[in-house]
């Protein structure tokens, strides 16, 4: 497969996007290059499409017609490319659009998984550096009292990794009404009676509602839910691959509400979409279209403006929804890559999976709890309640 490596212009250094700067540095000669800059220079190599690729692209294409059909298709699907700086050959999963050669180290991007129909629209841009997004996790595993020993440490967390994730952003304009019953209640007292009054009245609401940033995964799920990965290897090369294929070959509802988990993003601050800026980090390509999640993005379109309608209907109890309907005015999809950073730990034969808003640097994870320091508080707090109950019981003697 064709790819494209960012270098330096000066010295022919690999060259990546640095978060802090939001500028692309070369770590070789520390020069620094603007975004425009970099996009101008590699303007014409990021739209050059050459025959292999379109020829890869066709496969890729086929799988998905497969799969929409509901045929058989070979979920461990892999793709080879050759580095354009050691030439080793390298494999990787279908769906990914952005790595680092296991070999060098050299940053890459696989431009035919992001380009024409698979080309998204906008990028948030990584904010957090690998440095703060690890003091973001040191922080987080400090407020944990119970945490077992020499778990968090920085070495631990060096292999974690910068990831782009594909998301659909969807934004509505939209004419709805609905029709509800609601009541009034009124209670009063006269002479020795208390009366109650009910009311009931029929609510009519409409009105033009926009509807913005819904968004949803773009990814499918690979793997059962009752399937188990296996666990991470040691050494630098194993971990990073490891990283990607846990998040790549883990059941849906957990790689869900992991990164559902670290939402939201500011896709105020997202750019126009340019390969350039994923150098030197992972990116996952979209493998859900449209069609895919069109009636899910439709029904909660209709609970977000159903809740608007009825937060019109003030001042009434037992508010009933009787009928609802609206009229699409407008509507307007991106594909959109959000920055999350990744780490996974093993942890007596459990792997548990961390994740850190590349943006925001919000945390998401399940850390593990010592038995032996919870064991310990318990026993104190034991004692202490004991303490505290026998002086009481002193004081009334």
């Amino acid at each position: 497969m064709a790819t494209l490596e960012y270098k330096c212009p000066n010295c022919g250094a690999p060259l990546g996007f640095h978060p802090e700067s939001q500028n692309f540095a070369c770590e070789f000669c520390g020069s620094e290059f603007t975004a425009e800059h970099i996009q101008q220079l590699y303007a014409q190599k990021e739209q050059t499409e050459t025959a292999e690729e379109r020829e890869v692209k066709h496969s890729e294409q086929q799988q998905a017609q497969a799969q929409q059909r509901g045929e058989d298709f070979n979920e461990d699907f892999m793709v080879s490319y050759s580095c354009p700086s050691c030439g080793a050959e390298i494999m990787t999963a279908e769906s990914t659009a952005a790595t680092e050669c296991y070999f060098c180290g050299n940053p890459v991007v696989l431009g035919s998984r992001l380009s024409g129909e698979f080309k998204p629209d906008t990028v948030v841009p990584f904010k957090l550096s690998k440095d703060a997004a690890v003091d973001a996790f040191m922080k987080m595993c400090g407020k944990k009292k119970f945490l077992p020993t020499g778990f968090a440490n920085k070495k631990q967390v060096e292999k974690m990794q910068g990831v782009y994730f594909p998301y659909w952003y969807v934004d509505e304009q939209m004419q709805s009404s609905a029709v509800a019953t609601g009541k009034k209640v009124r209670h009063w007292t006269s002479g020795n009676r208390r009366y109650t009054e009910t009311s009931t009245y029929r609510l009519f609401r409409s009105g033009d509602i926009e509807i913005r940033n819904v968004f949803e995964e773009a990814l499918r799920d690979k793997q059962s839910a009752n399937a188990k990965p296996n666990a991470p290897q040691t050494n630098r090369q194993a971990n990073a691959q490891e990283a990607m294929k846990y998040l790549e070959n883990y059941h849906a509802s957990k790689r869900h509400e992991m990164l559902q988990c670290v939402h939201p993003f500011d896709t105020s601050q997202a750019v126009p979409f340019s390969m350039s800026y994923l150098s030197g980090f992972k990116a996952e390509k979209r493998e859900v279209g449209k069609q895919d999640i069109a009636g899910i993005i439709a029904d909660r379109m209709d609970e977000y403006a159903k809740d608007l309608l009825r937060g019109t209907m003030n001042g009434y109890e037992g508010v009933s929804l009787e009928s609802y309907n609206d009229r699409t005015l407008d509507q307007k999809w991106r594909y959109t890559l959000l920055p999350v950073w990744i780490v996974t730990y093993q942890y007596k034969g459990q792997i548990l999976p961390f994740a850190i808003n590349g943006q925001t640097g919000k945390t998401y994870g399940k850390l593990p709890v010592a038995a032996g320091k919870l064991a310990l508080w318990g026993a104190v707090v034991a004692l202490i309640v004991f303490a505290i109950a026998l002086l009481g019981g002193m004081l009334f003697l």
